[in-house]
């Protein structure tokens, strides 16, 4: 999938594929799935992001990283040009990123993704046939 974002009058592409959790591993240091699986179980953030509810009970932000956003933006654009400039870098040369706006777009992205493996997965599975 691929989504194109303007922040500060400059375009990033975003791009989700085979070598999106390999950037992330590469990367970080940490598996991609894990921390998208981690981050998927407070709901309560995730859907509040969807919806654009920029109104966060700061009790609910104890255990959510507020830089696993950072990381999927950086590994997203990383996805679509392998040549951007390292994670800090990178970030330290942006003037902003308003994540109200960008959280439902990786969500989206995420979901396409998951979405598309399930259905990957169920199409790959072998037909049984019948003992009798």
């Amino acid at each position: 999938m691929r989504k194109s974002v303007i922040i500060s009058e400059k375009e990033y592409e975003l791009v989700t594929n085979a070598y999106t959790p390999i950037a992330y591993k590469s990367e970080f240091g940490k598996d991609f799935f894990q921390d998208l699986f981690g981050m998927i179980s407070n709901q309560n953030i995730m859907q509040m992001a969807e919806n654009g509810n920029n109104e966060v009970d700061i009790n609910m932000l104890a255990n959510f990283d507020m830089t696993f956003f950072n990381r999927l933006f950086w590994v997203f654009t990383k996805s679509g040009n392998p040549h951007i400039k390292p994670y800090e870098q990178f970030f330290m040369e942006m003037e902003e990123f308003p994540l109200q706006d960008i959280a439902p777009i990786l969500m989206e992205m995420i979901n396409d993704t998951m979405t598309s493996k399930k259905n990957q997965m169920s199409q790959n599975q072998p037909v049984m046939k019948s003992l009798q």
